[in-house]
């Protein structure tokens, strides 16, 4: 029998708890709105999870779940928590080869190896973020600028000069994924990006969570990390306009860039949000329709293993939202 691969959930566009992931080193992240789960297959076969309460600043400062702020704090919190769960995934990750090894290590040197993994980890970021200013803004600005010669002008029109930055970013952005996509890591982290979609498809439309109504839903979700960055491509070249004339010079526009993400992101979001209720109409098809297309690198078909994963991580959480629920409705 022919598995059609292009399925989306009937439920689309109607009430249901919001459930969301992210693709993490042989595994899957998944967060309801109170709680998270990381499941993670091992190197011996068996699949390790952990799961915590979703503590939210939103909670504590209800202000913050207004529109357009909401958007921004939700940006930091997915990253905060896909950092923390692509470090537990690592870690799982490793340990199969040390126990291959038979590593034993005294309290001693396991302290001095997550003391030294902690500081890696803090050099990690501050050169990712180092080279993320280069990739996404000194490079899309100077290469803009070297278009004048070619462009006479082109440094005075706030629009033209704003939206070429804008392509070199989404350019950059794209031969980048391209590129890194022909990693067998990478692959792999594909894969269970796809796996991801369809276990959240498949729990969108009410159904088990076996491989069996998984594998026929499609890769492709209007709601993933990758929609919403191209949302941010185009939010940011109106933004941009109306505060980043051509003639700023580079240290000026990244100290200006920088808090602009806060508007970039919550408008993004509050787009994304819309899209996800009205995906059916044909302008918003065409809104959503870039990031669809790029999820075509970004996603891969995952296997029976893969889906298990996938399953098993958004079943952790649903677990302890009905605990939750339970232990509410007790009060």
């Amino acid at each position: 029998m022919t598995v059609k691969k292009t399925k989306t959930p009937a439920s689309c566009g109607t009430k249901k708890m919001s459930v969301g992931g992210q693709a993490v080193i042989e595994g899957v992240l998944m967060r309801s709105p109170n709680y998270y789960a990381v499941s993670v297959r091992h190197k011996n076969g068996k699949i390790k999870s952990m799961s915590a309460p979703v503590n939210s600043i939103t909670k504590k400062y209800p202000f913050l779940k207004w529109p357009v702020l909401r958007g921004f704090v939700s940006l930091i919190e997915s990253m905060t928590l896909g950092f923390k769960a692509l470090d537990y995934s690592a870690q799982i990750y490793e340990e199969g080869y040390e126990n291959k090894k038979k590593i034993k290590l005294t309290k001693e040197e396991t302290a001095k190896k997550e003391k030294k993994e902690k500081l890696e980890m803090t050099i990690t970021y501050i050169l990712s973020f180092g080279f993320a200013l280069l990739l996404f803004i000194y490079l899309p600005v100077q290469g803009t600028k070297l278009l004048e010669k070619a462009l006479p002008g082109l440094a005075e029109n706030r629009v033209w000069f704003n939206l070429i930055v804008v392509t070199f970013k989404l350019a950059i952005f794209f031969l980048y994924i391209w590129a890194i996509s022909f990693m067998e890591d990478v692959k792999r982290l594909f894969m269970y990006h796809g796996a991801e979609h369809k276990a959240i498809y498949t729990f969108e439309d009410g159904k088990k969570l076996t491989q069996k109504n998984m594998l026929p839903y499609t890769t492709l979700h209007p709601r993933c990390g990758t929609a919403f960055i191209f949302l941010t491509m185009l939010v940011s070249i109106i933004i941009f306009v109306l505060f980043l004339p051509p003639e700023f010079k580079i240290w000026q526009r990244i100290l200006l860039e920088i808090p602009l993400l806060i508007p970039i992101a919550g408008l993004s979001y509050e787009l994304l949000k819309f899209s996800d209720k009205f995906q059916n109409n044909f302008f918003i098809k065409i809104l959503i329709a870039p990031g669809l297309a790029f999820q075509k690198i970004t996603t891969k078909e995952p296997d029976a293993k893969m889906l298990e994963v996938a399953a098993n991580s958004i079943n952790e959480v649903l677990k302890l939202e009905k605990k939750h629920k339970t232990a509410k409705a007790a009060l």
